[in-house]
């Protein structure tokens, strides 16, 4: 698995050089190094920050970036430049970017004998296994230009599904986290302040109000309490997701989610229908191609819905689809993908069922916020009825007991 690695090293003249590098190894950064008449100083795997797995799955590549790449390459392979040639010369966002720190080693492992699909397979950060077997593939039938239109045709989407997907989660993230600040505002700061207030009046505090200061009295008395335990959550969560068996406890949740679970079915089932397509055209065997489809997905649930589908063409038992079945893969594509078997039209079928499960993605996002608007305004009704009454009707006591 390649890693990127950042140097430190110096040049004949003695000038300081720092810079980035994705390899394999240290040996392979000190390599390229001596290549370029560097001294090596230092040489230590860049740290990356931790992010939530679920998060994880909306940020998983730079598609501009690869799009990009995939446009440039098949234009200059059907305008019949060199491979070699085409690989010096395709430059990718910003100088230090993986792209550029990668591709002097791909065009190294070209050069010295390799195949594309084969010196892309150690840049796995940038390049997914679906993209490097159908590189291969295109490599093997000779429709190289083709399989990398295909290619981009399938980023395309991809972004587009998973920026919709984003944009979805966006509006009701924001105004959870609004909340969750305006709350600990009031009851660190606000709360407080009018209790003091009312404690100097010998009055009764009503429920509402009595609640409010009970809350913030435990916040800021035992505000570690709360942090040990957003932190044990975030362990246990952690913990829990490098166990198969947890894994798939909690993919399983996420995708039973109202509406946000359905979005994240649809995504994952018009990406594996976009993809399987791209396979499928390149000339691999569906066996094969599902293989790698299963080892692509990072939901575990759905990992394992598609390793169902596998075996039964393992088995040779494709024509039981329509009776095999699944939790959350939806009937309608198992039909479309049942259907295509039948009349030899798979790799049309499968497009078809990428584009379907895309408009739906785009609906339901477009559609969430109207969709989880009357949740939100419970929400938020309930928190600024609970401060109005908290606030309010100690006043009204007071008037009583001024005008007592």
């Amino acid at each position: 698995m390649s890693t990127q690695f950042v140097y430190k090293a110096i040049r004949e003249n003695g000038q300081e050089h720092i810079g980035d590098l994705v390899a394999e190894d240290k040996d392979q950064v000190t390599e390229y190094l001596a290549n370029h008449n560097l001294i090596p100083v230092s040489i230590d795997e860049k740290k990356e920050s931790t992010t939530f797995e679920f998060l994880k799955m909306f940020d998983k590549l730079n598609f501009e970036d690869l799009i990009m790449f995939t446009n440039n390459l098949a234009t200059m392979y059907r305008a019949g430049i060199p491979l070699l040639r085409s690989l010096s010369i395709i430059k990718i966002g910003k100088p230090n970017s993986l792209f550029n720190l990668a591709l002097p080693k791909i065009h190294a492992d070209v050069q010295a004998g390799k195949s594309l699909s084969d010196a892309m397979k150690v840049h796995d950060k940038i390049f997914s296994k679906v993209y490097i077997s159908s590189i291969a593939a295109g490599e093997e039938s000779g429709k190289l230009d083709e399989i990398l239109d295909q290619l981009a045709k399938m980023l395309e989407k991809e972004m587009e599904i998973s920026r919709l997907i984003k944009s979805g989660l966006r509006y009701p993230f924001i105004v959870l986290t609004i909340i969750a600040l305006a709350f600990t505002v009031v009851m660190v700061y606000v709360v407080p302040k009018f209790t003091d207030f009312y404690a100097s009046f010998d009055s009764a505090l009503p429920l509402p109000t009595q609640i409010m200061v009970g809350m913030s009295n435990f916040v800021t008395n035992y505000w570690w309490i709360i942090l040990a335990g957003i932190g044990a959550i975030i362990y246990g969560y952690k913990y829990t997701m490098s166990k198969p068996a947890g894994k798939l406890a909690i993919d399983t949740t996420f995708l039973k989610m109202p509406v946000f679970g359905n979005l994240i079915i649809k995504g994952n089932v018009a990406r594996f229908a976009l993809m399987f397509q791209i396979l499928y055209k390149s000339g691999l065997p569906i066996i094969k191609s599902l293989d790698i489809l299963t080892n692509s997905v990072t939901n575990s649930m759905i990992q394992k819905e598609i390793n169902k589908l596998a075996e039964l063409f393992r088995k040779g038992s494709e024509h039981e689809l329509l009776q095999t079945k699944f939790i959350f893969f939806p009937e309608l594509a198992k039909q479309m993908i049942s259907i295509g078997l039948e009349s030899g039209s798979l790799e049309k079928m499968l497009l078809e069922v990428g584009e379907h499960y895309s408009k739906e993605v785009q609906y339901t996002s477009r559609h969430l916020t109207a969709i989880l608007e009357p949740v939100l305004t419970v929400i938020i009704s309930g928190f600024v009825l609970l401060m109005a009454l908290a606030i309010f009707m100690p006043m009204w006591n007071l008037i009583k007991v001024f005008n007592g």
